[in-house]
């Protein structure tokens, strides 16, 4: 009889946390299908002269596996943009505003955001402006050159136009490798023996315990600089910058927004509301009403601030084991 009830106490329970993980999910999706709205903040609002603010913030990533971490996780997920841009499509705005902070990305979704923004640039026939007030670098950077003009608050940061490869830490000749309560330890002092199972050349390029030879690293670096030269190519076209003052000149420094300026990197240092006076006054707008989405960080982002370590950790691996276009590692907390 008391394993009887034992056994009813623990299923009750297993039952309980597997039913609210089952519900947790429904509420996630339900909440990612149907949040890609937008809300009158300011103006007219019958006005037919519209100004939609995009909202985005963190780094440029494809989806995660799960709902929960998709929606307890603040980066920019590309599918989820493109369908703000679906519903944008519906409502016709006369401008789009897209307000981003941003690192950079991996270089998989920062091509994929860019190419639903054209898509929906050219669609729509529609004045698109970048506009930051903290962060606007490398991945985001090569978002924003999709746009007609690139404005930032004083004091932003600017740049970073680069690439970077997977990174990985190479141990040489380890000795012992051991985890306890003040965290991991490796000697490597006269090496320990080591065995691992793999068919194809270099198919354990990023394996810790061994040094990748030239050729290997030849072959990684040729990726990065194909992708570099594509990303100099969109800045050069789009911003009328000549590549050789890219390469030689601007770099993969980071710069604010005065720098950046001169630089032709930018167009203007404006606080927002001095944006949209902007826009107001060179459009002839008589009358105008501002439309935005909500800044999410996830439905339950707000009451969950001890994940918080975690997840950027979860970030950070995901940006360094792809081929990315990020800030460097002091500037994204990894």
């Amino acid at each position: 009889m008391p394993f009887l009830n034992i056994f009813l106490k623990t299923s009750g329970f297993l039952f309980g946390i597997t039913f609210f993980i089952i519900l947790l999910n429904f509420f996630l999706n339900f909440n990612a299908k149907n949040n890609e709205t937008f809300n009158l903040t300011k103006g007219n609002v019958d006005s037919k002269n519209i100004v939609a603010i995009l909202n985005l913030n963190g780094p440029i990533l494809n989806n995660f596996n799960t709902p929960f971490q998709n929606n307890i996780i603040e980066y920019i997920n590309p599918k989820k943009i493109n369908k703000y841009l679906e519903t944008l499509s519906d409502i016709k705005p006369s401008i789009l505003i897209i307000k981003i902070n941003s690192p950079g990305g991996t270089v998989s979704a920062t091509s994929t955001l860019e190419k639903y923004l054209k898509d929906f640039k050219n669609k729509n026939d529609i004045k698109m402006y970048f506009y930051t007030d903290e962060v606007l670098a490398s991945g985001g950077y090569w978002i924003a050159t999709t746009s007609d003009q690139i404005i930032a608050n004083y004091g932003a940061i600017i740049g970073s136009i680069g690439a970077s490869g997977p990174s990985w830490y190479y141990y040489n000749k380890p000795k012992s490798i051991s985890s306890g309560f003040f965290g991991s330890k490796i000697e490597t002092e006269n090496g320990i023996e080591f065995y691992d199972q793999n068919a194809g050349t270099s198919k354990d390029l990023y394996n810790p315990f061994r040094k990748p030879n030239i050729k290997e690293l030849k072959h990684l670096q040729n990726i990065v600089n194909e992708i570099y030269e594509d990303f100099l190519i969109k800045v050069s076209e789009n911003r009328k910058i000549e590549i050789n003052i890219l390469k030689e000149e601007i770099g993969a420094l980071i710069y604010t927004s005065k720098q950046a300026e001169t630089k032709f990197l930018i167009d203007d240092v404006l606080y927002f509301d001095e944006l949209i006076n902007k826009i107001v006054k060179d459009n002839k707008f008589k009358d105008f009403k501002i439309i935005e989405n909500s800044i999410e960080s996830g439905l339950f982002g707000k009451y969950i601030a001890f994940f918080n370590e975690k997840n950027n950790q979860k970030l950070c691996n995901k940006l360094k084991t792809n081929f990315a276009v990020v800030m460097p590692v002091f500037l994204e907390n990894c």
